[in-house]
């Protein structure tokens, strides 16, 4: 959680030097070269067989490629605290997508758990202030929501592929990811890249957030499957508002704390944490 949740601090530090673009890209290119590098330091190999490396395309574009590229976009308008609060709703948008592609049932249950998150979301953005001048913002919280759909896609194709080595597969989607990143960011990348801070930030998001942040999730999804993944992803808002807090000064507003208290009510509802909570209650001590 400290990976995925350091992330958007990481980014702000890197857009002072960096545009939106080219930081999605480096952030990219850092962390795949990373994953392929203890893929093969760690014994393992490319996948051999078609079928994995077709879920490795549509992994590395829907949830890595589309969604790192869109977080830079979003960190200009909104602080991270904000994009954090949206990103907590992954767990919702995992609950339709089981349902459309899993083929999971939902409850009625589960489908007040959502609307409940979904009101979080639109509070979130308080539509009523959007004006022509903060068209801004509009744009920015939609391009949220789409971050979280990618990154929830990415739970549920990785739950579906066939039987493969978690590392071997993480290395093939970075290196789909590395190919669509490379001419991006040689395109847009400044003229001149000093070694500071903003280069350290995007060192960073790539090894820390993305390369060992996104290693830690394949296997997570492989072993406990992508809902149980996705409700732990919940903890992520905490650390990275606290980031933004400590090192960026920004402000936590009542509406954001609303948002989230909103959001997390819907996930507990959604997800049944509520019943398992009441069973560790009453479960007898040893």
């Amino acid at each position: 959680m400290t990976c995925f949740g350091s992330s958007p601090m990481f980014i702000i530090w890197s857009l002072s030097e960096f545009n939106s673009i080219s930081s999605g890209a480096g952030r990219i290119i850092i962390a795949s070269c990373a994953t392929i590098l203890f893929c093969f330091i760690s014994g393992k190999k490319l996948p051999k067989d078609l079928t994995i490396w077709k879920f490795s395309i549509i992994y590395s574009f829907f949830s890595i490629s589309l969604p790192f590229l869109m977080v830079p976009l979003a960190l200009n308008f909104i602080t991270t605290s904000e994009l954090a609060i949206y990103l907590a709703s992954i767990p919702l948008f995992v609950l339709i997508l089981a349902k459309l592609i899993l083929k999971e049932i939902i409850t009625l249950k589960k489908w007040i758990g959502f609307f409940i998150g979904i009101i979080g979301l639109i509070f979130l953005s308080e539509p009523h202030k959007f004006m022509i001048e903060n068209f801004n913002e509009l744009i920015a919280s939609f391009i949220c929501i789409c971050i979280s759909i990618c990154l929830a896609s990415g739970g549920i194709i990785i739950q579906k592929m066939p039987k493969c080595d978690p590392i071997s597969f993480s290395a093939s989607s970075f290196l789909i990811a590395l190919i669509i990143s490379l001419p991006i960011f040689f395109f847009l990348k400044p003229e001149e890249i000093n070694f500071g801070k903003p280069l350290m930030g995007l060192l960073l998001a790539g090894i820390l957030s993305t390369s060992l942040g996104g290693l830690a999730r394949v296997l997570l999804i492989r072993r406990a499957g992508a809902v149980f993944t996705s409700i732990n992803g919940y903890l992520v808002p905490l650390v990275t508002c606290s980031f933004g807090i400590l090192f960026l000064n920004e402000n936590l507003t009542l509406v954001m704390c609303i948002s989230f208290i909103i959001v997390i009510l819907g996930i507990i509802i959604s997800q049944n944490i509520d019943e398992y909570f009441f069973k560790i209650i009453k479960r007898p001590l040893p």
